[in-house]
């Protein structure tokens, strides 16, 4: 008799995939290369002064499907109608307040060794006398999100609220 020893091997694989790293930046202006801005700073209580908003946005490791980018703007902002460059798509809410940048695809790589995609928009800011001496949040919270092609998840990222310097009389 002879005896056989069999011996099996299993294999498994894996495959992990990595979510893409977005990022937006939310940077308010009085003054820039985009528009031109008019009324007082610091802001006074009752008189309009036009700020410049952009948004920049990075995309490091895969493509980004159904990218949007949004913000809403305080009751005593509004948009101006003033966009860069013009075919941005970028919409308005008035009931939610909600200004939104639709990308669609936000290709990978975007900002890092290549340009970032940005928009830039003006707004209109009239603080009320309850304000004077506080510090006003004109934009919420930017927050891009969008689906990550590879990994198919969905992904977010945020950056601060704009707010100004102190209200005054």
């Amino acid at each position: 008799l002879k005896n056989t020893l069999v011996i099996s091997q299993v294999r498994e694989e894996f495959e992990t995939k990595l979510s893409s790293l977005i990022e937006v930046s939310q940077k308010g202006y009085y003054q820039d290369e985009v528009f031109k801005s008019s009324g007082p700073v610091p802001p006074i209580a009752g008189q309009t002064t036009d700020y410049t908003i952009i948004w920049e946005l990075r995309n490091l490791y895969n493509d980004i499907e159904g990218a949007t980018v949004r913000a809403k703007l305080s009751p005593q902002t509004r948009l101006t109608g003033k966009i860069f460059p013009e075919d941005a798509l970028l919409t308005y809410d008035s009931e939610s307040r909600e200004v939104v940048w639709s990308l669609g695809k936000l290709e990978a790589g975007g900002g890092f060794g290549t340009p970032s995609l940005s928009v830039a928009f003006q707004v209109a800011f009239v603080p009320t006398p309850s304000q004077i001496g506080q510090t006003p949040q004109i934009v919420g919270q930017a927050k891009i999100s969008g689906q990550d092609s590879w990994a198919g998840a969905n992904i977010e990222s945020t950056d601060v609220p704009i707010t100004l310097g102190p209200v005054q009389q």
